[in-house]
């Protein structure tokens, strides 16, 4: 069976302001998303919702990937990827309209097998904890009212997105460390804010605190530093969420032991497929595959990931949680959180979100 039309909705959805670390610019108000929709010759369709990038992936769908696709096998993932991997040496930002693309193919197939995505993937579990990953807030006691509210809601382990000013960050962790407790898995993400002296000294208190992970404490080009930083530190490091070359720029990571664990997702890492093959590259040496927040397809692939302990969750939930009428997905009372029922990805599309909220379609 063949990929019979190819359609893209750039979509302008307005949202909550949110701040990852304010060393990197302005909170922001809006949603530049992207709806694929892959529809083979029977009319069964994939889909993927992309939650940012979404001018760029309509130009990429435009130039690249459509006129490559049409007529090409539904179930050909493996060799449209490899194409597209060429087109990418001089389109780098080819990778992301790589994975949704990728992502849309994966759900037709299993529509078509009618399993869900995780099983017709490989289920290695059928649920996964998440941890509640912290926007940036602008004091002290929000951190701590919030990361108080976020377990009584269920999670039992929390990520704080930080100011990038270690003094400050020292305070905001030590805070929040003491306003939930030593039962509470704590990480720490501070988007490559630091130098290697701050990082160092950043890392030595976190150990004092007993987190769990510190992610990203220098820039992922940083190979270098990143390993010196590996081996003075006990605490594990996460790092190669934003290394280049998806796969290929995580085995670079390994080669220079930057880490114990690395962090990915389909959205960055050109879709499932390079996903996979970044968590089958790190488990043969022994590493963990952190699945970094990429919404529903991201939770599919959590559960084929032995190595992957947790699922990055967005709070509020409902800050990424798009175009669809799926219920939000919450952790349960042990906290963990389940993926949609039904074949494929689950999703239940909202159309009149899409309609309303469409810039450009392709």
């Amino acid at each position: 069976m063949k990929i019979a039309d190819i359609k893209g909705y750039e979509l302008s959805i307005p949202s909550g302001p949110y701040d990852w670390s304010h060393t990197i610019g302005p909170a922001r108000g809006k949603r530049n998303a992207f709806f694929t929709r892959v529809i083979a010759e029977d009319g069964t369709e994939g889909n993927c919702i992309s939650i940012e990038r979404g001018s760029i992936l309509s130009t990429i769908f435009h130039n690249t990937i459509k006129p490559l696709a049409i007529g090409a096998g539904v179930h050909d993932r493996e060799r449209l990827w490899q194409q597209l991997l060429k087109v990418s040496r001089s389109e780098h930002y080819n990778f992301f309209g790589m994975g949704a693309f990728d992502v849309a193919l994966w759900d037709l197939a299993a529509k078509q097998a009618k399993l869900p995505l995780y099983k017709y993937i490989g289920a290695y579990r059928d649920k996964i904890l998440a941890y509640a990953s912290t926007f940036t807030f602008d004091s002290i006691e929000a951190y701590q009212e919030n990361c108080k509210k976020y377990v009584k809601q269920g999670y039992k382990a929390i990520k704080l997105h930080v100011h990038g000013i270690p003094d400050v960050d020292i305070e905001i962790c030590r805070a929040v460390r003491e306003a939930v407790g030593p039962d509470i898995k704590l990480m720490l993400d501070v988007s490559g804010a630091y130098d290697q002296m701050n990082a160092l000294r950043v890392g030595r208190e976190l150990e004092k605190l007993n987190f769990l992970w510190y992610e990203e404490p220098l820039r992922d080009f940083d190979l270098h530093g990143l390993k010196q930083l590996n081996r003075k530190l006990e605490i594990p490091l996460c790092t190669a969420e934003q290394a280049s070359d998806i796969n290929f720029g995580v085995a670079n990571h390994i080669l220079h032991e930057t880490s114990s664990m690395v962090h990915a997702s389909w959205a960055m890492k050109a879709g499932i497929t390079g996903l996979m093959k970044i968590a089958h590259t790190a488990e043969s040496f022994g590493l963990s595959c952190q699945v970094l927040h990429s919404e529903i397809p991201g939770i599919h692939t959590s559960l084929c990931i032995k190595s992957c302990t947790y699922f990055e969750s967005i709070v509020p939930e409902e800050a990424f949680h798009l175009c669809v009428k799926n219920p939000l997905i919450v952790p349960d009372s042990e906290g963990y959180i389940h993926p949609p029922e039904g074949p494929g990805l689950g999703l239940d599309i909202d159309w009149d979100v899409i309609d309303n909220h469409t810039v450009q379609e392709i």
